[in-house]
């Protein structure tokens, strides 16, 4: 096992203190890791699951896969140069979940204003 695996599942035994990790556990895990899976997995927008690329001609303005890399990015001061309506209010109220519920152990409470 590679050493990111065996970080990963070292997460999942001390989380579910458990030594028999499962799939579903470790699904849950890798979901948790970056917060663009997160948000696919766990944050909808109107009612329908959050997406980056849109698969068709009809869903167009779902398709900002460039939004992928600044709900990834890390650093705590981030400044994005942009036009109206892009949606990046709604992306850092999905970064701002992804932290409160990776870091939900530390007693963490948060405002987005």
């Amino acid at each position: 096992m590679g050493k990111k695996a065996e970080q990963i599942a070292g997460m999942a035994r001390e989380m579910f203190g458990t030594e028999q990790i499962t799939v579903e556990q470790l699904a849950y895990i890798t979901d948790m890791l970056k917060p663009s899976t997160y948000l696919l997995k766990n944050h909808q927008i109107d009612g329908k699951p959050m997406t980056f690329i849109a698969k068709d001609r009809a869903h167009a303005i779902q398709h900002r896969p460039w939004q992928i890399a600044i709900v990834n990015d890390p650093h705590p001061n981030m400044a994005v140069m942009k036009s109206r309506q892009l949606g990046i209010s709604e992306l850092n109220v999905g970064k701002l979940l992804h932290f409160v519920d990776t870091h939900s152990y530390d007693g963490v409470r948060a405002l987005y204003a």
